[in-house]
């Protein structure tokens, strides 16, 4: 199986991470949490699911669309 960068979520928010977390009980993890080498910032890579982007869509939801 090919992965393709369309089919990953990068995740640079951590209050957006733990959200994905909480809020599919522990069903939904990172494939893994790394660090950016050109803007040393940290991030939580997800693969694309329904699942996440209901989660997403409601985190959108309750932040205002943010």
């Amino acid at each position: 199986m090919i992965v393709k960068n369309e089919d990953l979520f990068y995740c640079y928010s951590r209050k957006l991470s733990d959200f994905i977390y909480h809020e599919s009980h522990g069903k939904i993890t990172p494939l893994t949490i790394a660090i950016n080498p050109k803007s040393g910032r940290t991030f939580s890579l997800y693969s694309k699911s329904p699942s996440l982007q209901a989660v997403l869509d409601k985190y959108k939801e309750e932040n205002g669309g943010k």
